[in-house]
């Protein structure tokens, strides 16, 4: 706030000044969006926010939610917010046996509920209605919540405590059914008879096997611990679990390199390249790297734990080199042209960062295994000059070098700061080794 005051500051900032800011709080693409809807509302609203939901959407990155929240918070209109937590407290309140993330719940059938919340009362402080239910998702209605906390105020409404009681009645009502066996022969009954009399009317916001699944569920916990109580047992079956969905996994080679020109002449400076304007961490600033397995592309199976391959040392350095050959300083005065490639190959001092495993970073759908190797260039190797001036790869991504004031100036992510760190623990523990052989 400091920074961009106004809707207007923000929209005028840059693409770097605005990673600054954002830099090691990850989902950069909400910065993105975040800067591209400030400049919306700037250049074509004149800094005027919208009101209404549908005028909200027309802004980049703005969806259902987060136009519904600002309609709802800011200008009082009365609209359901629909989030996980939401989603959470509606499965507990209604027996949803689905899960949060399903489509049909969190885009569908779920606005319907929360709608019928938020209207009630004549609709009036709809606001303060969406605040308080995402806020019981998160608190009593978290997914630890018991459903019978005396400070939570859906207590005496929640289905899903409820189900629970009536699954333990159901097992406690024949003397000779107190086992799983038992249990689940109720359960199969009760489910029969219960479709038979719904017929073709089956719930299209549960699960397929939702329900079924559910009650088993709450009756092999109850056989489990005859002692538990059957209400808490119900609200924490409620709702179920999402799918395990595997990570996608990629295996990168890490070219780091730096040259230290002096204090003088602004330090230590890294080799960096700015990411492409898409995808992940787009636009961020990054050592020259390589993707050299990716399990989207080795037929690996989307469902089920992905095997990384361990790729040979030699394999790596090779990418590493092809890499660099890309990266050309045409403008050099010692040379009249030569490549990162031919710096790299040079008479100078490389380590291998990780030599036995890779260093992993993870996002949110996807991890990085990553191999990399550490050259340190020598000073007279390079000109100073090349430290003012900015390169194009042949996609048009720029790369320079940059010191520590420059990073901080662009903004780097969690990744480039834990690969500094793992070289700097290198460094040191080389200067240790050398130490004592002069000795």
């Amino acid at each position: 706030m400091e920074s961009f005051p106004t809707v207007h500051h923000l929209a005028n900032a840059t693409d770097d000044e605005v990673n600054a800011h954002w830099a090691g709080l990850g989902f950069y693409r909400r910065a993105r969006l975040l800067h591209k809807g400030a400049k919306y509302v700037s250049n074509e609203l004149d800094g005027n926010m919208p009101q209404t939901v549908n005028e909200l959407m027309k802004i980049d990155g703005v969806g259902r939610y987060t136009a519904s929240a600002i309609a709802s918070i800011a200008f009082d209109t009365c609209v359901p917010v629909v989030d996980g937590n939401v989603c959470r407290v509606l499965a507990r309140l209604r027996g949803v046996a689905n899960h949060i993330k399903a489509p049909i719940f969190k885009d569908g059938i779920g606005w319907t509920l929360a709608e019928q919340i938020v209207t009630a009362g004549n609709g009036l402080h709809a606001g303060e209605v969406n605040q308080a239910m995402m806020e019981l998702g998160a608190t009593y209605c978290a997914p630890s919540g018991t459903g019978i906390d005396e400070n939570d105020p859906l207590t005496q409404f929640y289905l899903s405590t409820r189900i629970g009681t009536k699954v333990d009645e159901m097992i406690q009502s024949e003397s000779n059914l107190n086992s799983i066996v038992g249990s689940s022969s109720l359960i199969n009954d009760y489910i029969s008879n219960a479709s038979a009399v719904r017929g073709a009317n089956t719930c299209a916001l549960c699960n397929a096997e939702g329900i079924s699944s559910v009650l088993y569920q709450i009756a092999e916990d109850l056989d489990d611990n005859v002692k538990a109580n059957a209400s808490i047992i119900g609200h924490s079956n409620f709702p179920i679990a999402p799918p395990k969905k595997c990570k996608k996994e990629e295996v990168l080679v890490i070219a780091a390199m730096s040259v230290d020109l002096g204090k003088m002449k602004g330090g230590e400076h890294w080799l960096m390249v700015k990411r492409p304007k898409g995808g992940l961490l787009a636009g961020q600033w990054e050592f020259p790297s390589k993707c050299i397995w990716s399990s989207a592309h080795s037929g690996a199976q989307k469902q089920g734990p992905v095997e990384v391959p361990n790729i040979s040392i030699d394999v790596r350095r090779d990418a590493i080199v092809k890499l660099l050959q890309q990266y050309d300083f045409e403008e050099n005065q010692v040379q009249s042209e030569f490549t990162a490639s031919d710096l790299w190959s040079r008479d100078v001092q490389r380590l291998s960062i990780n030599e036995e495993t890779p260093i992993e970073h993870i996002f949110s759908h996807i991890r990085h295994s990553m191999w990399i190797e550490y050259a340190e260039i020598k000073s007279k190797s390079i000109d100073s000059s090349f430290t003012e001036k900015t390169f194009l790869l042949s996609d048009g991504r720029e790369y320079k070098w940059m010191n520590a004031d420059n990073m901080n100036d662009v903004g780097i992510t969690s990744a480039i700061n834990k690969i500094l760190a793992s070289i700097q623990k290198i460094r040191q523990s080389s200067n240790i080794v050398k130490q004592k052989k002069v000795r």
